[in-house]
């Protein structure tokens, strides 16, 4: 359609390297759409990481710093990219990702490695905006080179059931 701005895609950015298989997958999708890449990073103070007496605008730099550093590895060495637009804002992770979607094709963002008990009780960001966003959202795997990322569950599906024998 000329004349038709697409919609951008939206992507949670962290200094995973979940975040940036997501960044890349994102970017080349953006590729495909020919539209925008809003990179995203969201951010709150933690009394428990961050000193109560630093400047919120000292931390917000730092995630900003950060989110610079992300798309310039991602995107070195690339022959083509789409417009990227970085972006840093302050809420929770999922909520503000959720927000910054409301206007997106689709929103991405990555599925990080982890036990699966301390995702339950936690919860998880990915989780959250599958379940909220009002956008399709596309989950990027955890890269396999992540240590523990090969696989999060616990459970064997090659050893027998609880009270089988082996020999069944």
């Amino acid at each position: 359609m000329a004349g038709t701005v697409s919609k951008p895609i939206v992507v949670g950015v962290d200094r995973s390297s979940a975040a940036r298989a997501a960044l890349e997958w994102a970017l080349d999708e953006a590729l495909l759409r020919d539209c925008a890449v809003r990179a995203v990073v969201v951010w709150s103070v933690d009394l428990a990481k961050e000193p109560p007496w630093q400047p919120v605008e000292r931390i917000r730099a730092r995630h900003a710093r950060h989110l610079e550093d992300t798309i310039a590895e991602v995107t070195r060495g690339r022959e083509r990219l789409p417009r990227i637009v970085a972006e840093v804002l302050e809420a929770t992770p999922a909520l503000g990702l959720i927000e910054a979607s409301k206007d997106a094709a689709m929103l991405v963002v990555a599925r990080r490695s982890g036990r699966w008990v301390r995702r339950a009780l936690l919860g998880s960001v990915s989780s959250a905006c599958v379940k909220h966003a009002g956008v399709p959202v596309v989950v990027v795997p955890p890269v396999l080179e992540e240590p523990g990322a090969a696989d999060e569950w616990l459970i064997d599906e090659q050893l027998p059931a609880p009270g089988a024998s082996a020999g069944a």
